[in-house]
């Protein structure tokens, strides 16, 4: 099994230092999901309703096959970065403040998170949030209206498939 590494690339408006510790800890989650058994397991078992995958010149496929949904996820290939498969996820990470009732969001490679949501939501919780984010950073896409398929496009059900695996475990790590 390929093992992925996950790094806290970069981190924009980590003003406290609880902030950057949680960060930490909830890169430190993201580890041990995305290199668990169970979760790619559960991977290639999912009924995905919603492939589409937009490559770096903007061109949109559907991904037919789980494997190769798996593969790009375990490749750590970011978009827009230049960078080639190296089985690192950078974390790029920006906290704001908003009055929308979105958690976040992604644009190109950064992931925005709402301060007060971080602050607020368990470490569990902002991990599926950055692991559902992560998934548009190399590639995926949903229809951004609520629609019957959206939970099931990969953004989406790897985040949902994410939160399972995560609350069937305790970390030592997590207070």
């Amino acid at each position: 099994m390929q093992k992925i590494k996950v790094k806290n690339n970069r981190l924009i408006n980590f003003s406290r230092k609880k902030d950057i510790e949680k960060a930490e800890r909830v890169r430190k989650l993201i580890v041990e999901v995305i290199n668990d058994e169970h979760f790619r397991t559960e991977i290639l078992k999912a009924d995905f309703k919603d492939r589409r995958y937009i490559d770096e010149n903007r061109n949109t496929t559907e991904i037919k096959n789980n494997e190769i949904i798996l593969q790009k996820i375990i490749s750590g290939k970011e978009q827009y970065t230049g960078e080639n498969e190296d089985f690192e996820w950078d974390l790029r990470i920006t906290l704001y403040r908003s009055l929308t009732s979105e958690i976040g969001h992604r644009s190109r490679e950064t992931i925005f998170t709402k301060k007060k949501k971080f602050r607020s939501m368990s470490e569990r919780y902002i991990a599926s949030h950055w692991i559902h984010e992560y998934m548009h950073v190399i590639g995926f896409t949903h229809d951004y209206k609520k629609t019957n398929i959206r939970p099931y496009s990969v953004p989406y059900l790897i985040g949902t498939i994410a939160s399972n695996t995560l609350e069937t475990k305790e970390y030592d790590f997590i207070t």
